[in-house]
């Protein structure tokens, strides 16, 4: 007696279905190391990085034991990350070229972290509607930082000289920002969060409505998940698990914002509105744009950041081999041509 059709068509769905499960199961780049590996993770509080404060749980599954270490500035984790005494971090876009223009070449970007998180702050009723507005105001910025290569871009590509313009390099901490706004020694401030969504959440500030998150040249992106050469190349299965671990974290931040902003707000000891108007403005995703990369880089050779131009040599500091096997995609998918 012939089955009916609607009892195969059943059948076939489970057998697809049992057999997509041993797969995932038997998949060796979600199954746990043969042995323990140890890892060093540098972090530093900005609410985009905050999702990695997840990743010793999710690497745990394969593994894999990670020891964190907290820094400042996105300068002290690269320089660790050259030296060895950091296995795996995140930093700016332009760290690694930074490097390579020292002469380190001991960095190899592995994946992007996502698009956002730099922010323009003015005070409250004092507008910035377009770029030539900029000329005469008094501008806050932290020179070589992501957030000033996006502003310093923009500028140039609406027009402007900003060489013309009249600007501060602020020191230290995002908080000295604030502090030169309050104050008036500055009308608007090149940072990035928390430190917008503080002013604004204090009362005294708001974002202008000119946004250097869209410069062509540099794009949008936020930072670089990188790893020390030496630990790559004597760890590829461990790096493979923890790109893996990686990009479910992101999956689960992006989708669950409200815990993401909790997270950050205990870490890094901030009100949790605050968190939550930090991480509002932040897009969580792995793709990796080189093409961008280079031009960030070629703008920094060409404004006298660093000393040479090193985009010939970025190709060789970055790779997709461990993004494209967690994902499923291809390089080109993932942002090489961006």
């Amino acid at each position: 007696m012939k089955r009916p059709v609607a009892a195969i068509l059943v059948t076939l769905a489970v057998v697809i279905l049992v057999g997509f499960r041993v797969e995932a199961q038997t998949d060796p780049i979600r199954s746990p190391l043969p042995a323990p590996l140890k890892v060093k993770l540098g972090m530093t509080n900005v609410p985009a990085l905050s999702a990695l404060w997840l990743l010793p749980d999710y690497a745990a599954k394969y593994n894999i034991q990670m020891e964190q270490v907290t820094f400042q500035r996105f300068a002290d984790a690269r320089t660790a990350l050259a030296s060895g005494d950091l296995d795996i971090t995140a930093f700016g876009p332009q760290d690694i070229s930074l490097a390579l223009g020292q002469g380190t070449k001991t960095l190899v970007g592995i994946a992007g972290v996502g698009s956002g998180n730099d922010c323009l702050i003015v005070r409250k009723g004092d507008d910035i509607k377009d770029w030539k507005a900029l000329t005469g105001k008094t501008i806050g910025v932290g020179a070589g930082s992501i957030s000033w290569l996006k502003f310093a871009a923009s500028v140039q590509e609406n027009g402007g000289d900003y060489g013309k313009l009249k600007v501060i390099n602020v020191m230290g901490g995002g908080g000295n920002y604030l502090k030169a706004l309050q104050a008036k020694e500055i009308d608007m401030a090149v940072v990035w969060q928390p430190f917008c969504a503080q002013a604004i959440l204090d009362g005294f500030g708001q974002y202008p409505t000119i946004d250097h998150n869209k410069s062509k040249t540099v794009g949008g992106l936020i930072a670089v998940l990188a790893v020390n050469r030496n630990f790559m190349e004597k760890n590829r299965d461990g790096v493979q698990r923890l790109v893996v671990a990686y990009v479910d974290v992101l999956k689960y931040a992006q989708a669950n914002a409200d815990k993401w902003a909790n997270i950050y707000a205990e870490k890094a000891g901030l009100p949790v509105p605050v968190a939550k108007e930090s991480v509002r403005i932040t897009r969580l995703d792995p793709t990796l744009p080189l093409e961008s990369i280079k031009r960030i880089s070629k703008f920094l050779s060409e404004n006298g950041v660093i000393a040479r131009d090193v985009t010939a040599d970025l190709p060789a500091a970055y790779t997709y081999d461990f993004l494209s096997k967690a994902t499923g995609k291809s390089a080109a998918e993932l942002g090489q041509n961006q």
